[in-house]
């Protein structure tokens, strides 16, 4: 059973787009999970208005920043409401999902076939902005790091473009309550404690629009500020993790 997990928030632009091109790759017994964190849009009427059982609708409530850096509140509001998205599926395979993408007909297909030699994959996207092409792969771009220790250089983890087995949640669940990303946490837990696949393949076109929710669309991350802070909440989160796994295996 596949669950593909998408955090929405005043999405009605694509949403329907997005949903039908994942819906048309689904089974019966599949199910897309929308964590919705108070649309004041048509996100969820659009939503509704596809009336396909497969879909789940929850809600969650915004949370107020802890941050004096506004930018780190808004990935912890978004990083939560996936989480909450993640609590609710029932699938053995996960999907994430942003709300504004459009995802190739055959994604499924190859994403399921490569886990099953791999725990958690990663795979390529290109970049548009309407309908210009703005870069045909994303992973000859940005050039990630492929390794345990090389994603906190450059990390390969970008949630739209990731899937896993759900036996990997037992490490991720709960988020740590610091200022990291969900797609960097399961990243780094995967690495730790699962295996990992870089797809060198294009599976999803990745929407750059100027109102992405996601944190990685904002241009202020770029900041070598940023970029140090992200880092040292990474290695915070990575030295909890290693606290966490004891209660887990007791």
């Amino acid at each position: 059973m596949i669950s593909v997990c998408i955090a929405t928030h005043n999405g009605e632009r694509f949403i329907q787009k997005q949903l039908k091109s994942i819906l048309c790759q689904l089974n019966e017994e599949d199910e897309v999970i929308i964590s919705d964190a108070e649309s004041s849009d048509d996100t969820l009427k659009l939503i509704e208005a596809l009336n396909d059982k497969r879909i789940k609708i929850f809600h969650w409530i915004n949370q107020k920043g802890k941050s004096r850096i506004a930018l780190f509140n808004k990935m912890d509001n978004i990083r939560n409401n996936f989480q909450n998205a993640l609590l609710q599926a029932k699938g053995d395979v996960i999907f994430l999902s942003d709300q504004d993408d459009f995802w190739y007909k055959n994604k499924v297909e190859r994403v399921r076939v490569t886990l099953e030699k791999f725990d958690c994959i990663v795979h390529d996207c290109s970049v548009i902005q309407g309908d210009e092409l703005m870069l045909p792969s994303f992973i000859k771009f940005f050039k990630p790091k492929r390794s345990k220790w090389g994603m906190y250089i450059k990390s390969p983890f970008m949630g739209c473009c990731m899937a896993f087995n759900k036996s990997l949640l037992q490490y991720a669940l709960p988020f740590p309550e610091t200022h990291i990303e969900h797609d960097t946490w399961i990243g780094i837990c995967a690495f730790k404690y699962r295996t990992v696949k870089v797809l060198d393949e294009v599976l999803i076109d990745y929407n750059r629009h100027g109102e992405n929710a996601s944190f990685c669309a904002d241009e202020n991350m770029n900041s070598i500020f940023i970029k140090f802070l992200r880092r040292l909440f990474m290695i915070k989160a990575y030295l909890k993790l290693k606290s966490n796994l004891k209660t887990v295996n007791r």
